[in-house]
């Protein structure tokens, strides 16, 4: 017992928590002083005290020309924090950073114009599902499974969408499925479709003023399981007028078989045959899940999510396909946080979609989709592994929900897929450089 008595007084004690010191100075200094549109600028950033010593453990606000862009980040234990910043926005432009009322001295940084080699087939195209429900309405950040690079943002900021258009062009996506698939369920137009419906019209008018960006799809989702409801239709007509009868928005969205396409979510798994409803107007695709177990796709369903990748056929050749980077398991109710399932697949390290890719390229689908690239939103994303969540997040390790993240791992290798999915295709012909200095 008594070599136990220091350690019980020592437990006695009463713990005292400090608040880190506030930083008299923030040194920052830019990396590169140049970057292309979309790309990486980098940073490193030291806090002090009056007497010139580091602090640790200080939380950085970055801003781009006076707001806030992107997450905080905090210093390590020696004081200072590296860091990279997308930029979005062409021309030059100021970047600093910010402890409560202090303010660093600013680092200048130009933009160049970008031009991205996006290739377009027009029977093998490459989409990604898209959210943009974040905002005050709808999805609230504070349980996602890591923290996108892009910080708690909105999707009514208008950088933010042009940032994650300029990663599309980047991964060469040739559209994107922005999901209304939850925005119903009651009179058009509920709070939540307000939301999501200005999210939508500020992408249709940043992709108006840019060069270079994918095509548009629609998923919608059911009335209370319903469809042909007269809420239902007050929403298929507005999208019909708002977008698809102005001429400027018109061009933006998808056409196949002739007609926009238009893609309507079935609310998850279902054995039963799409419903009877439809819409000359469009061209319309159900969406199921879980192809592999519901034993669908001869309805011709196309998927959200597969375990294993199911081709859905049309007029004898695969209309459509989905691969994704992660999976939850086949219950009965998948919003219980079915991830915890022994079905369910995790990224682990990109494993999961490298096999699923092996579909892709075994079937050569018109439709290829990939799943997805920002829920953030539990029990849907479960942690960071047991996510099919790819969109760049701040790098802390492979951990726990809202500890760790993925960094550009998951972008990475899903930029390398498409690559090789159009090299097998013909599309892209691969030069190999050989360094001529060095030994045969």
């Amino acid at each position: 017992m008594k070599r136990l008595l220091p350690l019980l007084l020592f437990l006695a004690l009463p713990v005292v928590c400090h608040a880190a010191p506030a930083p008299a100075s923030i040194a920052l200094t830019a990396v590169n002083t140049t970057a292309q549109e979309g790309g990486l600028a980098a940073f490193l950033a030291v806090t002090q005290d009056q007497a010139g010593k580091r602090l640790s453990d200080v939380t950085l606000q970055p801003l781009m020309d006076g707001r806030p862009w992107c997450a905080p980040v905090t210093t390590n234990a020696y004081g200072l924090v590296r860091f990279v910043l997308p930029m979005p926005l062409t021309g030059m432009h100021s970047i600093q950073m910010q402890a409560g009322k202090l303010v660093s001295a600013p680092a200048a940084i130009q933009v160049k114009p970008r031009v991205f080699h996006i290739i377009t087939d027009p029977n093998h195209l490459v989409g990604m599902d898209l959210e943009t429900w974040f905002g005050p309405g709808y999805a609230k950040w504070g349980h996602q499974e890591a923290t996108p690079l892009l910080g708690e943002y909105s999707s009514l900021d208008t950088r933010v969408l042009r940032q994650q258009t300029l990663w599309m062009n980047q991964l060469g996506i040739n559209f994107v499925q922005l999901d209304w698939s939850n925005n119903l369920n009651g009179p058009w137009a509920t709070p939540v479709a307000r939301e999501m419906r200005d999210s939508t019209n500020l992408l249709c008018n940043l992709y108006l003023t840019m060069k270079q960006h994918p095509a548009i799809v629609l998923l919608v989702g059911p009335d209370n399981n319903r469809w042909g409801t007269p809420n239902f239709m007050k929403e298929i007509n507005y999208i019909y007028k708002h977008y698809l009868q102005n001429p400027r928005y018109r061009k933006l969205f998808l056409t196949y078989l002739g007609k926009p396409l238009l893609d309507v979510y079935m609310g998850g798994p279902t054995t039963r045959k799409p419903p009877s409803w439809t819409d000359s107007r469009f061209t319309i695709r159900y969406v199921n899940a879980w192809l592999e177990s519901t034993h669908v796709a001869k309805y011709g369903y196309w998927s959200w999510y597969d375990r294993v990748p199911q081709p859905t056929y049309f007029h004898g050749r695969v209309e459509a396909l989905t691969t994704v980077f992660g999976y939850p398991g086949n219950i009965s109710d998948p919003a219980t946080g079915n991830y915890e399932t022994t079905d369910a697949g995790g990224k682990d390290y990109g494993v999961t979609f490298r096999m699923q890719w092996r579909k892709a390229l075994r079937y050569k689908p018109h439709f290829l989709f990939i799943c997805q690239w920002n829920e953030f939103e539990p029990p849907d994303q479960w942690s960071q592994n047991m996510s099919n969540d790819i969109e760049p997040t701040l790098h802390r390790g492979f951990g726990r929900r809202g500890t760790g993240g993925w960094g550009f791992e998951y972008f990475d290798l899903c930029r390398r897929q498409i690559r090789r999915y159009q090299q097998a295709l013909g599309n892209l012909r691969e030069i190999r450089r050989f360094d001529r200095t060095s030994s045969p």
